[in-house]
């Protein structure tokens, strides 16, 4: 997995990270979400609002 950091906001770099992880386990719903949401709780943030679930 490769995710361009430069010239963009931490937040989105982070949710590519994040999504990354989701796809390259492919896991789906509801097992999808929680990981999404352990991982931003894990580095202190919530599930940013205006960015979509991909998976």
């Amino acid at each position: 997995m490769a995710v361009l950091v430069r010239g963009r906001p931490w937040a989105a770099v982070v949710a590519d990270m994040i999504e990354g992880v989701v796809v390259a386990n492919r896991l789906t719903p509801p097992v999808a979400d929680r990981v999404r949401t352990e991982l931003w709780a894990a580095i202190g943030h919530e599930w940013p609002a205006d960015l979509p679930r991909v998976a």
